[in-house]
């Protein structure tokens, strides 16, 4: 009778050190896919604000200056506080027949889109993008 207790033991603990193993593996799963998600997150926030930043850029270039310069496209140089991170600007000019208020020439409206990207392919897990567009008359 007492051999099959002593078996019976074994078993058990046999079992409970597989149910252990199991759950661990679970908990380090779990804390791999929230450390991910964490990270796409962050990427999200970092390209958001670059692509702000390229948008704000836009807009000074044609309304702060004297003469409005739009380029059809400008790539920014990385932005320190963002790096991995790319900027495009895109600016396109349409002049319209309503008069200014002051000076000759007429109203012209512009429209200014940012899109900031991380490194890496759209199918790439790490990848992120996000772009901006503003519409300003001058």
């Amino acid at each position: 009778m007492r051999q099959r207790q002593q078996g019976f033991a074994l078993v058990a603990a046999i079992a409970l050190v597989v149910v252990l193993a199991a759950l661990a593996g679970f908990v380090a799963s779990l804390t791999g896919a929230q450390s991910a998600d964490s990270q796409l997150s962050r990427s999200a926030q970092r390209v958001e604000r670059a692509a702000q930043s390229g948008l704000e850029w836009g807009a000074y270039q044609v309304m702060r200056q004297v003469v409005p310069v739009c380029n059809p496209t400008t790539t920014l140089l990385p932005l320190a506080a963002y790096p991995n991170v790319s900027v495009q600007v895109t600016c396109q000019s349409a002049p319209t027949t309503e008069p200014r208020a002051s000076g000759p020439g007429g109203v012209v409206v512009y429209r200014i889109m940012a899109t900031a990207s991380t490194g890496g392919t759209p199918a790439s897990p790490d990848y992120a993008e996000h772009q901006r567009t503003a519409v300003f008359s001058r």
